[in-house]
């Protein structure tokens, strides 16, 4: 089963955005997610406030161009539904700022049209069980148990190859195929090829159920990224790619 849809509850979402093919495009890549309910779009603040006030959605997906406006929504719709779980859509010129720093807490900032668009459900998922996520797939998990892996799945990330835990532990990061390839001396196609295997061996279905696991798995805890840099340098060489091939088969 996959990691996102493990639980049976759905995720109801409110979509909000004053373009109506940015609604129609939401609705399209959120059709297949059997896990997600929408209960209802809107197009300007006055109408997406009564919405959530009507309808209290688990999670509301904002859609804005600047910024002007923003934080007085997200106060207003959070004072009409305090556990409401804010996800933001925007033009990059505004996604890097707020990533950094916001002075509205929001659950997730994506780039409108970005890769991670892919992922989406999976998104709203993480997002509705507390976790925070942005464009540049850095997940952080909430300090609760419920976020914790089965003892099967620990065991499977246990398995993967040290360089497939590396390759796990920089996607968490943040890091770009390209990015990870370099410090490992191998090409992109081969970091897609084991990020290929391990979503086959952990049941995850993208980058962003990727990056939840190996946070709830401590892949980026100091203490396990040291240790894992200690291991790859005492390699004192690339990895050897007929050796991970053996391991696999």
């Amino acid at each position: 089963m996959r990691l996102a849809v493990r639980s049976q509850s759905h995720v109801k979402v409110h979509l909000a955005s004053r373009d109506v093919l940015t609604i129609a495009g939401l609705r399209q890549l959120l059709k297949p997610c059997s896990f997600i309910s929408i209960t209802g779009a809107s197009s300007d603040d006055g109408a997406t406030i009564a919405a959530v006030t009507a309808s209290s959605p688990d999670v509301l997906v904002l859609s804005v161009n600047n910024e002007d406006g923003l934080h007085a929504l997200a106060r207003a719709v959070r004072a009409a539904h305090e556990d409401l779980r804010i996800v933001l859509l925007t033009e990059e010129s505004l996604a890097i700022p707020l990533m950094a720093a916001s002075p509205t807490r929001l659950e997730a900032v994506l780039i409108r049209g970005g890769d991670c668009l892919e992922d989406i459900g999976a998104i709203l998922r993480i997002v509705h069980r507390g976790g925070k996520v942005t464009s540049e797939y850095q997940t952080v998990a909430p300090d609760n148990s419920e976020l914790s892996v089965s003892p099967q799945l620990a065991a499977r990330v246990k398995s993967l190859s040290v360089r497939e835990t590396i390759i796990l532990r920089e996607l968490a990061r943040g890091r770009t195929n390209a990015q990870i390839a370099q410090p490992l001396h191998l090409s992109v196609a081969t970091i897609k090829a084991d990020l290929g295997h391990i979503m086959s061996v952990t049941g995850a279905s993208g980058r962003v159920e990727l990056a939840v696991l190996a946070v709830r798995c401590g892949l980026v805890d100091d203490v396990e990224a040291s240790e894992l840099d200690d291991e790859e340098a005492n390699l004192g060489r690339p990895f050897n790619r007929t050796r991970d091939t053996e391991r696999r088969s």
